[in-house]
């Protein structure tokens, strides 16, 4: 099938006219476009928990594509990128900000051939700022059941970036999405006040659905060494006498990211999707961090059960009960150890 062609300068200017205050969001002056994005925040703070409709989420973030299009300067591009993604913390409604959220990655979706590769690597900056924003999110809502649930959907759901079984997708989407979700998540945990501990399987549960009915081949070692293999790393258990700092240097390599926090604060406590049969946890206010080799052990556990479900494509089976058996036999983890049950 052939690509889309690409989007000039003078195409993005037409199409901006025909949305309301378009003009102003895909305007060559910063000041006008800075005026109308502050504009913008205040309309989304008085409305409060009244959602905008889906037509006009779509003209929202339509002009706000090409206001962010237009911004050239790197610095410019960084502080607009962060302007945007703070806006999901500033609405006051949570189903708001993720009703937003949602438009966020519908419109990176439809417009994505559209970008020419001078313009990608701010794109994918943006991402990550939404990225971080949306855990950030989590946390101030305590890793609530439904504020996890509908986050995981924005991902997962049909014609989403994470969607395993729409036959157009976007592979680079998922693999950027992959590259940078623990980094983003260990900055998240990091500058949070909330002592609530992260839901770890539930937060990378979308990546094990997207390994096991990805219909590309290259799909499954590249989330193996963005998502898995980092994890697995940093849990696994000291075997030597060099001090903890040096340990992780030595295990994870010097490109890997240090997860730290990722590793102090997270819980298998009240998982939706992999629920313990030990916890006392009635709710994530009641979760308490466990400790790094009972992660390991729920994270290899979570990767085989995947492995073998009947809607698991062979060849991605394969892959993962490989990465499983490896992974156990370097931390010698003791599988009889955690209740299969």
């Amino acid at each position: 099938m052939p690509s889309k062609p690409r989007m000039n300068a003078e195409e993005a200017q037409d199409d901006a006219q025909e949305l309301p205050m378009g003009k102003y969001f895909a305007s060559s002056d910063k000041a006008v476009r800075d005026k109308a994005v502050d504009g913008l925040k205040q309309f989304l703070v008085a409305r409060g928990d009244d959602l905008l409709d889906d037509k006009e989420l779509t003209k929202l973030w339509k002009g706000l594509f090409f206001c962010f299009w237009h911004s050239d300067k790197p610095l410019v591009q960084q502080a607009l990128a962060t302007d945007l993604a703070e806006l999901l913390l500033k609405i006051p409604s949570t189903p708001a900000s993720l009703h937003f959220l949602k438009g966020f990655w519908d419109m990176i979706l439809r417009e994505w051939t559209k970008i020419d590769v001078h313009r990608i690597d701010k794109f994918y900056m943006l991402i990550r700022r939404f990225v971080n924003a949306a855990f950030r999110l989590q946390l101030r809502e305590n890793w609530d059941d439904d504020c996890c649930d509908a986050y995981e959907y924005i991902l997962t759901r049909p014609d989403g970036p994470l969607d395993p079984d729409d036959p157009k997708h976007i592979t680079s989407l998922a693999y950027h999405l992959a590259d940078i979700y623990l980094e983003e998540l260990e900055k998240a945990l990091d500058s949070s006040e909330s002592t609530c501990p992260a839901p770890i399987l539930d937060v990378i549960q979308p990546f094990l659905a997207f390994a096991a009915r990805t219909p590309v081949k290259a799909s499954v070692p590249r989330l193996q060494d963005s998502v898995f293999q980092p994890l697995i790393s940093a849990l696994k258990p000291a075997t030597s006498e060099e001090p903890p700092a040096k340990r992780r240097r030595l295990s994870l390599g010097s490109s890997s990211p240090n997860l730290s926090n990722v590793i102090a604060r997270s819980t298998l406590d009240h998982s939706r999707h992999y629920p313990l049969k030990t916890t006392t946890s009635t709710s994530t206010l009641d979760s308490k961090p466990s400790q790094p080799t009972e992660i390991r052990k729920a994270i290899l556990k979570a990767i085989l059960d995947v492995g073998g479900q009947s809607e698991t494509r062979e060849h991605n089976r394969k892959k993962l009960f490989a990465f499983w058996k490896a992974a156990t036999a370097e931390g010698q983890t003791d599988q009889t150890d955690w209740d299969a049950s």
